[in-house]
């Protein structure tokens, strides 16, 4: 919570940069964002491991706890001011239960672990606030394809529920995605970001999956015993943004 107030903060104070009267600069017609940071997954990605299963949840989570992200995404500005650019983003997300310890009769004493990982393919459209100001405010909006896969595995170290591991048979759900941040100009060619998103994988295509000795389905579709299942998270992220078909001339704004 720590970490998600001091982003808005800075958020806050980066917008409230970008009405200062300052240095202004040649608006670019492409940005490109090279970025990384934090992934917070929300219900139902998130659970407490065996704790829900034995309390019957439902529906049953994924048991994340955290995880990271990393990507690019290349906007291209539609109109003369560089306000309104369609966007092409490639996202590269990893979540983990991290490595638990488990005491219990039914699911056994020993280690367990789950990851999931996502690929995502992000279209849509931004609109930036102050396109010629050193903070430049954005917010955007994308339909995403995502191409989900993971795994699920056991250590024993004592009792009678042995060591497991297994594999996610490979999905590909549609979903959207949220965005605000504010981009930093160091110069006409090189900036630096920051923002966050909100993020929802599985709008559509659930499925219910068998699986088999070594794998299991995502399994979110709605089933007869089972509620349909929200892959929701939220995303903070930093990194380089780089300007490119801009003018060549810089001004001063008295």
């Amino acid at each position: 919570m720590k970490k998600i107030n001091t982003l808005v903060i800075v958020l806050m104070l980066m917008f409230a940069a970008s009405s200062v009267k300052t240095q202004t600069f040649a608006v670019p017609k492409w940005n490109i964002h090279f970025h990384g940071g934090y992934t917070l997954p929300l219900p139902d990605l998130k659970g407490t491991f065996p704790a829900d299963l034995q309390s019957g949840k439902n529906p049953t989570p994924y048991f994340m706890k955290a995880g990271f992200n990393f990507g690019t995404d290349i906007k291209y500005y539609v109109d003369k001011k560089s306000t309104l650019g369609i966007m092409l983003a490639l996202t590269y997300t990893m979540m983990s239960s991290g490595d638990i310890g488990t005491a219990d009769s039914t699911y056994g004493t020993g280690t367990f672990r789950s990851n999931l990982n996502l690929f995502t393919i992000g279209v849509g459209a931004e609109y930036d606030f102050a396109p010629k100001r050193p903070a430049n405010p954005f917010v955007n909006a994308q339909f995403t394809t995502n191409i989900i896969g993971g795994n699920t595995k056991f250590d024993q170290s004592s009792g009678s529920v042995p060591s497991y591991s297994y594999d996610m048979t490979s999905a590909v759900r549609f979903g959207a995605t949220f965005g605000a941040g504010v981009d930093v100009k160091l110069s006409k060619s090189v900036g630096v970001v920051i923002g966050g998103r909100y993020a929802f994988a599985n709008l559509f295509g659930k499925d219910s999956t068998a699986g088999t000795s070594t794998t299991y389905g995502l399994n979110d579709k709605e089933t007869t015993t089972m509620k349909a299942k929200k892959m929701a998270y939220l995303q903070f992220y930093a990194g380089v943004s780089l300007y490119f078909g801009q003018s060549k001339k810089i001004a001063i704004k008295k």
